[in-house]
């Protein structure tokens, strides 16, 4: 068993309190030699204790790996990160384990991931209960922070804190296959004085238990199942588990990660960080982008630089490929044919894009590679390729197949090439897990899931390599496979089928995408006006500040001509200069976590390091409260600040001891939002 010790760090109190500053933000001494002290006595000291764990032939890792041949090496892959590789090999059988360490020298961050080969000539015996992670976290008084992710439901992305008591166990595992459904691989294990946040990189089926011993918790997480043998050359992995140490409360831990994230995960098409983006879109009647053709979205496009809104990225979703279904209707989910519908794109997509270029737009389409309908071209010409399951007629295409998976890679990285898309959205909407499961032997139990995984994330490495500043959106049902593993690839756009303009519902989600997964894109429509409405009816500020994301898409029927385009304009200012700081930012929410319409929303962003940042209040439909008075944070005593109001001009001069102080106060009607941008006068 493997133990992190918390907040035993020798050293002296002036270490526990020193700063040290790390790109820009300041990382606590403390917690960098947490992290040093146990990855050194569990990865890549000489007496490593090793924290993953596996059964072979009947016998634990434990005592195996300890008469195994060992070797290791250790390089530095960048200014801040160095690897360490440890491998052994079992000379009897030829399996070769190999424990792949990242650390990390500028955050208190540590990673790994073990694979496993056959190197003989021969059947290995069986591997079983594979954990990438099972280890001992040691501390005082442990509640586990937890979230059950997003399945299109109002009681989504809810957050719980549990404690984690002595000879108890929570257990956690996705639904179906898809690792944020019904569940979420990011954790926040708390102790009295910091903790731990751990995620787990498996864009599958993993599970997760979390049980208390004296002094601390026990952690295991993994593939869910895994009982099988390799054959000759086969090799399988385990998910990525990403640890960092921190010391303080949970905004601490949460504004860390943040700064962490966009510095180590977040992509950075053609080396520059992620920018905020405005998105424009266009559709005829018909269901998704069913109707959508060369000359409507060419015109819809002009359309929008016609109004005076400059977008970023011009969003072709699901139905512009050949997609009719037995009826001989458009049906964006029959998928399975990838190519331009030549009835309404006969010069493919090119005009399109480039008609989006010229206005200084990037061309999105959505994808969905993995799933198959029945006589679609894929199916008809390729049916070796595809796993079935009863009760269904979705089929799988099966990217654990090298010769699939390198079709596709082809295939796809020809549309992009050919038709200037410059950002891939993929989709995946049905459940894999029975696809996987019930086409394997009782002795390959894991293998049809562990070969796709690896299939699915070498698929979009090599998009990524072969189309230099090409960028990918997550998607799956909404936001059900948002694993750190993709996120190391993609960003979250469209992070949940559920409540586009459910004010409440959706600020509430807002709080886990800020904390673990800052970049995703938000819509502008408000349902309390409306119903469930596609586009907005019309232009509603308060829809606007509901909507502030890193990303925005204005809901409008760009085929209208009675917006009230100037007010569009106006808010889109405005976006632009919050979206820059929620990026960049420490989030603060200064209000509760609700789902309520009858409460005030108080959020903060601050950029320390420019010494500014924005407050935003948000007053719910039904809120009784005139007024509310907040406790904004980051305010240095001895400076003045400058708070502005954007849509009203209305400016104050505040002294930064006041704020502390005193406080903020937010006064609104009904059915309104403030934002106050401040900076050091």
């Amino acid at each position: 068993m493997k133990t992190w010790i918390m907040w035993t760090c020798v050293g002296s109190l002036m270490l526990n309190m020193a700063l040290s500053a790390f790109a820009g933000k300041f990382v606590k001494m403390e917690e960098m030699c947490q992290k040093d002290q146990w990855s050194k006595e569990n990865l890549f000291g000489p007496q490593m204790k090793i924290p993953f764990s596996f059964i072979f032939n009947g016998q634990s890792s434990d005592k195996l790996l300890a008469t195994w041949t060992k070797t290791s090496k250790t390089e530095k892959i960048d200014k801040s990160c160095v690897q360490h590789v440890i491998t052994w090999t079992d000379s009897q059988t030829g399996l070769e384990v190999r424990c792949v360490i990242v650390d990390y020298t500028d955050y208190p961050v540590v990673e790994w991931t073990a694979w496993f080969t056959n190197t003989g000539n021969k059947p290995t015996p069986i591997i079983s209960d594979i954990m990438a992670l099972d280890s001992v976290f040691q501390g005082v008084s442990p509640v586990l922070w937890h979230c059950n992710g997003d399945f299109c439901n109002a009681e989504g992305y809810t957050a719980k804190e549990t404690p984690v008591l002595t000879g108890q166990s929570l257990a956690f595992a996705p639904a179906g296959g898809r690792p944020c459904d019904r569940a979420f691989p990011y954790y926040r294990l708390m102790f009295d004085k910091g903790g731990l946040s751990i995620a787990i990189g498996w864009p599958a089926q993993w599970s997760a238990s979390f049980t208390g011993v004296d002094g601390g918790v026990h952690v295991k997480a993994g593939q869910e199942k895994t009982y099988l043998q390799l054959l000759p050359g086969e090799t399988i992995r385990t998910p990525r588990i990403t640890v960092m140490s921190w010391m303080g409360d949970a905004r601490r831990a949460a504004n860390l990660w943040r700064c962490w994230y966009r510095e180590h995960v977040m992509p950075r098409p053609n080396g520059r960080p992620m920018r905020p983006r405005l998105v424009g879109h266009g559709t005829d009647t018909g269901e998704e982008f069913t109707a959508a053709t060369e000359e409507n979205q060419i015109r819809y496009i002009e359309k929008w630089v016609q109004r005076g809104i400059p977008i970023d990225v011009w969003w072709i979703d699901a139905g512009w490929y050949p997609c009719y279904n037995k009826e001989h209707k458009r049906k964006w989910s029959e998928t399975g044919t990838w190519m331009p519908d030549p009835e309404r794109f006969p010069s493919g997509l090119k005009p399109v894009s480039e008609c989006a270029a010229r206005h200084g737009a990037d061309l999105l389409i959505w994808f969905e590679p993995e799933r198959i309908r029945p006589e679609s071209q894929l199916d008809r010409e390729h049916p070796e390729w595809l796993l079935k399951a009863k009760g269904t007629d979705n089929r799988l295409l099966n990217l654990g197949n090298p010769a699939c998976r390198q079709w596709l890679t082809d295939h796809v990285c020809k549309l992009i090439q050919n038709n200037g898309i410059k950002i891939y959205r993929q989709d995946f909407n049905f459940e894999p897990l029975k696809h996987w499961r019930e086409n394997e032997e009782q002795d390959r139990q894991g293998m049809n899931e562990n070969l796709h995984v690896q299939g699915y994330l070498k698929y979009w490495d090599d998009l990524l390599a072969r189309n230099p500043g090409l960028w990918i959106d997550s998607c799956s049902s909404g936001g059900r496979r948002n694993d750190m593993e993709t996120m190391r690839r993609s960003v979250p756009l469209h992070y949940t089928d559920f409540g586009y303009g459910n004010h409440p519902v959706k600020l509430s989600f807002h709080h886990i995408l800020f904390e673990w997964l800052p970049y995703f894109k938000e819509a502008t429509l408000s349902w309390d006006l409306q119903g469930s409405a596609r586009f907005d009816h019309q232009v509603d500020s308060f829809s606007y500040h509901c909507g502030l994301g890193p990303m925005i898409i204005p809901c409008l029927d760009i085929r209208r001509d009675d917006y009230d385009f100037e007010r569009v304009k106006k808010m889109l200012v405005i976006w632009r200069r919050a979206a820059e700081l929620m990026l960049n930012g420490d989030y603060y929410p200064l209000t509760p976590i609700h789902r309520s319409a009858e409460k005030w929303v108080v959020r903060q962003f601050d950029c320390s390091g420019e010494r500014c940042g924005f407050i935003q209040g948000i007053r719910l439909q039904k809120c009784p409260d005139d007024s509310i008075l907040v406790h904004p944070e980051g305010f240095l005593p001895d400076v003045v600040y400058l708070f502005e109001n954007p849509e009203t001009g209305e400016t104050r001069e505040l002294a930064g001891s006041a704020v502390r102080r005193d406080g903020f106060t937010f006064s609104c009607p009904k059915r309104e939002g403030i934002i106050w941008f401040y900076r050091v006068k």
